[in-house]
């Protein structure tokens, strides 16, 4: 049975804040305790207003740097690390010029190949030394798929 301790540090470890400020907010409030069965807290709901409270002020200090994939052409991405899609957007016509079609916030575990190795944008992202910054650009081409 999985503890409700083992959901926030997982929570915590892979940055998933409306999860772990939830679980923070019940822990404050004593509505749970870290030894109970997860399973519990789809039965119990914090203050509203406190966990808004909570989120807004990133209480629990998560990097708010999430990744954003744009599209720039027809088979054609641009990966960006930013806190918005906004900036994301922005930083694009920065550094290319180009408008994106559109823009996609991705799962820090999404993994790609690149260079000569895979990694995933979370272990990707550590090696950044400024935001907003572009990664990586994808471009597919009929039977294969290349990052440039």
């Amino acid at each position: 049975m999985p503890t409700i301790k083992a959901l926030y540090e997982d929570a915590i470890k892979y940055e998933e804040s409306l999860l772990a400020h939830f679980i923070f907010c019940l822990l404050q409030e004593r509505k749970v305790d870290l030894e109970e069965d997860n399973a519990v807290l789809s039965q119990i709901k914090p203050d509203p207003e406190k966990l808004e409270k909570l989120l807004e002020m990133n209480y629990l200090g998560f990097d708010q740097i999430k990744i954003f994939s744009l599209k720039i052409a027809r088979q054609k991405w641009a990966f960006i690390f930013a806190q918005t899609a906004e900036e994301a957007q922005r930083h694009l016509r920065l550094q290319t010029g180009q408008k994106p079609l559109n823009c996609l916030e991705l799962s820090p575990d999404e993994v790609i190949f690149t260079g000569n190795r895979f990694l995933n944008f979370r272990e990707l992202k550590k090696e950044q030394t400024q935001f907003p910054c572009l990664v990586a650009v994808y471009e597919k081409y009929p039977g294969n798929k290349a990052f440039v």
